[in-house]
């Protein structure tokens, strides 16, 4: 069987869409292993990808959201410097990717690289959590949003599939999948061996961004006020922020197998991205969600399990709480469902 080439380009915001591609791919290539992606991405989910084994092309990285403390600065600006990025990304597409040679595009939420695809007449899927954002909070940043939502609707149409993680609009190419995550490498016990995890164990992600300090350092505080003799906290900052240890606090910066230690442990503690939320409902460990305060997304994702961003202040009331929870019944994901549409999506791609 001749193999099937294609790019796989994943949104370098953050490591959530590095993760839930690294899934999807491992999915593929155990049904079609005749299948070669070459993944374009900047960092850090450049990092997270090479990590995991596969082969890359390093692209521009795109910009983080601007906040201080927990709190997003005005949407406007993020358009702003993302639209720069479109532009710069553009470029570099142009000039490096061999349209000629790879045959197919599937990209998590990574705009520019499937624009140039559809510009190209080349097959496009799209992985994306919701078609339409909502982060405004003020009439400049309306306006801004309200043309980038008109943009996206326009050129989504011209995508061949959409696999969607929120509800989206009921158009033919539009499906909408559940939660998608990396498969655990090893049950909870082996892994909680091999990570050394003696007593109860809290994980603190930030996320892959710099927003998740105030997430980090509220989750710190409130452990060191509560003196829990058999509880121990892992703290996993993620490539753009430095944790000291602390009695008590163990302190990573990049995990690759961060959902591993999700399993492992005992509650998690997480700033509401889909990603480790998906993880933890998987593993069947009790979350915290506390989202940076004007991330529309993030809301959604924390108001779904009770949570919203004043939360961060009732952290030494909620630890105890879930705490003893123990394991839930874990959530079944979509994996199964999201790789099916993607087979069928290449499947077309060969008979062309």
């Amino acid at each position: 069987m001749d193999e099937l080439r294609g790019y796989f380009a994943v949104h370098s915001q953050g490591l959530g869409h590095a993760t839930r591609a690294v899934a999807l791919a491992r999915g593929l290539l155990e049904r079609r292993p005749d299948v070669y992606a070459l993944f374009l991405a900047g960092s850090p989910a450049l990092d997270l990808l090479v990590s995991s084994g596969f082969d890359a092309l390093t692209m521009p990285p795109a910009p983080d959201w601007r906040a201080s403390d927990g709190v997003l600065g005005p949407a406007w600006r993020w358009y702003v410097d993302y639209a720069r990025y479109l532009r710069i990304a553009r470029r570099f597409l142009r000039r490096e990717a061999d349209w000629g040679y790879y045959r197919f595009v599937i990209s998590d939420s990574e705009l520019a690289a499937a624009r140039e695809a559809v510009r190209r007449g080349i097959p496009t899927a799209l992985i994306l959590d919701a078609l339409r954002h909502d982060f405004a909070r003020d009439p400049l940043s309306r306006v801004v949003e309200g043309g980038g939502n008109l943009w996206l609707a326009r050129f989504a149409r011209k995508v061949d599939v959409i696999l969607t993680a929120e509800p989206g609009p009921a158009w033919p190419n539009v499906r909408r999948v559940g939660p998608i995550v990396r498969p655990f490498s090893a049950p909870r016990d082996r892994l909680r061996d091999d990570f050394f995890f003696r007593k109860k164990t809290i994980l603190v992600t930030g996320g892959g961004t710099a927003i998740g300090e105030f997430v980090i350092r509220a989750a710190m505080e409130a452990f060191r006020e509560l003196t829990l003799s058999d509880v121990s906290m892992v703290v996993v900052s993620g490539p753009k922020l430095k944790v000291d240890p602390a009695p008590g606090v163990y302190t990573y910066g990049f995990l690759p197998n961060l959902h591993d230690y999700v399993l492992a442990s005992d509650l998690v503690i997480t700033t509401a991205g889909k990603g480790t939320i998906n993880e933890s409902l998987a593993a069947g460990t009790p979350v915290i969600a506390i989202p940076p305060a004007g991330h529309a997304e993030a809301e959604r994702n924390a108001a779904a399990l009770g949570y919203r961003h004043e939360d961060v202040h009732r952290l030494k009331e909620l630890i105890p709480a879930k705490l003893a929870l123990g394991r839930l019944p874990p959530v079944p994901t979509g994996n199964s469902e999201a790789v099916g549409i993607l087979i069928e999506f290449l499947e077309t791609v060969a008979r062309r």
